[in-house]
Formats: structure tokens, C-alpha cells, sequence
């Protein structure tokens, strides 16, 4: 005999009894079956059987992406993966742990990592160009990304880089919890009306840690930003960003604020028309010891915030503030920068903790 039993996800408690044609019936049987509707992927599976069960996983990635049904997770086990991956459902791809989860791009060109869809998450890995590919996570116009405890390195152009047509701040992007590093050019690059939350990451040892263009709007909290060679965070066209409680130290410019005159953007880095709270460290930052770089027209506001000294930073009105190489000040160059000018006071007085 035979029969047919509607699965639930999770643990499914079935009875099972037989009857004779006399009538008689034996003790129910209890059993629990589980139903998994999340895939499995681990590439030691050398079976030769592969259904993206726990039991037979499968043994790459892709396959992984294509056999899971939107909303569900792919759960990656430990193990070097050499692939170039494009996610286009909404779904979670988890790694066992940075330590030990290595999607790599040897040979590849391009975005080791496309997402083209909504509401993704990934998590768990080191994504590792191995210096090949172009970037590490890319998405043009996805909504509702969240990118975290990953180790993202190595990569020609950004380690992650994010594009939207249209606004929809704050649900855009949310990067957390990652390290970011030795990237070419950008740790995090947000360009269009790319949109989200840049949040306890470390960005170090790339040439911008953070880049935001065109209309780009990020709210950017609570990171360690240090030793990228060019900019800590380099914020230009008419890019809106709301800067606050990061460490911003040993870059060469600590905040770089537009590239010409003409230059529309407005960060908030504290006491700004955003409400910025400021409680940045913002010190040790090595081009002509620029803090905050102002090349536009209009004053910046960086309230709040803790230069290196407790006589504060050195500019005009203040000409007694701390000039040390190993401290900083904001440029202020009334010739290149026109009207524009880094409005400081009220500063901090000692250091602030993340």
C-alpha cells in the first residue's frame, strides 16, 4: 500500500498504523520527517550524487542559486569555490564563516558577484578577486541588499559597488559587519541614486575606502576607516551622505568633499541640515594634513567631532589649533574653494569611542 502526505516545511510528526482485512490494528508508529526547503552546497561532495540535500549537496555554488526556491537560503559549507556568480532570485547566500568560505575569481574578469534581484543577503565569505576581477559584489538598480561579515579584497576596481536609478533611501543597500580591503580603487563605491546603510565595517588599504557620486544618499556609521591612500570618504556631484561616530584616520584625505566649484554635494559630518551628530575621530589623515576637504562653493558643516587635540583643528578662526603631522586640519583655501567654507565649532575636546 501506499500513501501520500503533504509536507510542511520544518518537522513534519506523522502516526502510521496498518489494518488487516479482519479489521485489526497495529500500533501507531510515530515518526518525524523534516522538510527542507533550503539547498546545500558543498564542493568536498565527490559522490557523485547531488540533490542540494544535506545529504547529497551539491558541489558548486551555481548550481546551488539555480535550484533554490525564491525566499529560501543556499548554505554553503567550507571550501575554496572558484566561480563567478550571478543571483537573481531573492534568497540568503550564507558561507560557514569568512575564515573558511572562499569564493575566489581566478581567471575571471568582471563582477566575481552580480545581483540582479531583490531582498538578497550574503554572508559568511572572503570573495576574493585574487586581483582578476573587475569587482567584488555588483548591482544595478536590486533593492534591499544586505552584504555582511564577509571579508571582500582584491578586486581591480570596488569591493562592492551599487547603482540605482531611483531613490528608495534607506532600503537600498545594507553593508555591515564586513572587512574591505586591498581593493584598487574603491573599498565601496555608490553611484546613481544608489541608496543605504554603510555601518561597523572596516574599510582599510584601498584608494577611496568609501566613494559616493551622482545622487547617491548613504547614511555612513560607526566604521573604521584607515589606510587608503587617497580618501577615507570622497563624496562628490550631488551625492548626500549623513557621516557620524566613524574612526577616520591614517588616509590621505580623511573627508573629501567635491572635486570643483560647481560641485553640488552636501555631506552632513555634523550639525548639518541631515541632524548629523558628528562624534567622528577624524586625525592623522595625511595629505597636507586635510581632515575635511571642501572644494565646492557652499560651507560644509563637521560639528561635533574630535580632531586630535583638544585645542581642535587649525583654520583661520582658530589658528592655535593643532598643526602636528600627527593630527589634523580641514583645508580651507579661499582661492580654490570660493565661498566654500568647513564650519568646526563646536568641536570635541577628546577622542569618542565606536
Amino acid at each position: 500500500w501506499s500513501y501520500s502526505y503533504n509536507l510542511s516545511e520544518g518537522a513534519n510528526n506523522i502516526s502510521i498504523a496498518s489494518h488487516d482485512a479482519a479489521g485489526n490494528e497495529s500500533p501507531a508508529v510515530l515518526t518525524t520527517i523534516e522538510y527542507d526547503l533550503n539547498i546545500y552546497v558543498n564542493i568536498g561532495n565527490t559522490s557523485g550524487i547531488e540533490d542540494g540535500t544535506q545529504t547529497h549537496p551539491f558541489n558548486s555554488i551555481t548550481e546551488g542559486i539555480e535550484a533554490v526556491t525564491s525566499g529560501k537560503s543556499v548554505v554553503v559549507a567550507v571550501g575554496t569555490y572558484n566561480e563567478q556568480l550571478i543571483i537573481n532570485k531573492e534568497i540568503e547566500l550564507r558561507g560557514a564563516g569568512k575564515e573558511s568560505t572562499f569564493i575566489i575569481g581566478l581567471g575571471y574578469t568582471g563582477s566575481l558577484i552580480t545581483v540582479t534581484a531583490d531582498d538578497v543577503t550574503i554572508s559568511g565569505f572572503k570573495i576574493d578577486g585574487i586581483s582578476d576581477t573587475d569587482v567584488g559584489i555588483y548591482s544595478d538598480s536590486s533593492s534591499s541588499i544586505e552584504i555582511s561579515e564577509n571579508l571582500i579584497q582584491n578586486h581591480q576596481d570596488s569591493g562592492i559597488f551599487y547603482h540605482r536609478v531611483s531613490d528608495d533611501y534607506p532600503s537600498g543597500i545594507y553593508v555591515y559587519n564586513n572587512e574591505i580591503c586591498f581593493n584598487s580603487t574603491n573599498g565601496i563605491k555608490v553611484t546613481g541614486a544608489g541608496s543605504g546603510i554603510i555601518e561597523g565595517n572596516i574599510i582599510r588599504n584601498n584608494d577611496c575606502g568609501i566613494k559616493a557620486s551622482n545622487d547617491a544618499s548613504i547614511e555612513v556609521k560607526k566604521n573604521n576607516i584607515y589606510d587608503n591612500s587617497d580618501s577615507g570618504i570622497f563624496c562628490r556631484n550631488n551625492s548626500s551622505l549623513l557621516i557620524w561616530g566613524n574612526e577616520i584616520t591614517s588616509n590621505g584625505y580623511g573627508i573629501r568633499v567635491g572635486e570643483q566649484y560647481s560641485d553640488t554635494t552636501n555631506p552632513d559630518i555634523g550639525g548639518g541640515a541631515r541632524g548629523g551628530i558628528g562624534k567622528n575621530n577624524i586625525f592623522g589623515n595625511t595629505t597636507t594634513l586635510h581632515g575635511v576637504s571642501n572644494m565646492t562653493d557652499h560651507n560644509i558643516f563637521a560639528k561635533y567631532n574630535w580632531w586630535g587635540d583638544v585645542a581642535g583643528p587649525k583654520y583661520p578662526n582658530n589658528p592655535d589649533g593643532n598643526a602636528d603631522l600627527l593630527s589634523d586640519w580641514a583645508y580651507w583655501d579661499n582661492v580654490n574653494n570660493k565661498d566654500g567654507a568647513i564650519i568646526f565649532e563646536d568641536y570635541l575636546t577628546e577622542p569618542q569611542t565606536l
